[in-house]
């Protein structure tokens, strides 16, 4: 298993793995179930982790997944700012 993201609360690292899912690649999150009981416990993050062999279409995907939300910050912001 490797490693594809280091998250700060459960809700994010339970949206990268359906971002993977949705995408036909298997992800795991060690320790979901004690980071949703007790977000405190989770002091150095919570890992999502795929298999070894698509570690690296993993963190492809989240990078263009990272910069579509970026992007539409953008517009959300501009589109606001708009007479």
């Amino acid at each position: 298993m490797t490693t594809v993201a280091t998250c700060s609360n459960p809700a994010e690292a339970m949206l990268l793995k359906s971002v993977l899912e949705a995408n036909d690649i298997a992800a795991y999150v060690p320790g979901e179930l004690t980071a949703q009981a007790s977000p405190d416990f989770s002091g150095a993050g919570i890992r999502v982790e795929v298999e070894d062999e698509h570690a690296e279409e993993a963190r492809r995907l989240l990078a263009e997944a990272e910069r579509a939300f970026a992007s539409e910050g953008e517009k959300t912001e501009d589109d606001d700012s708009a007479p």
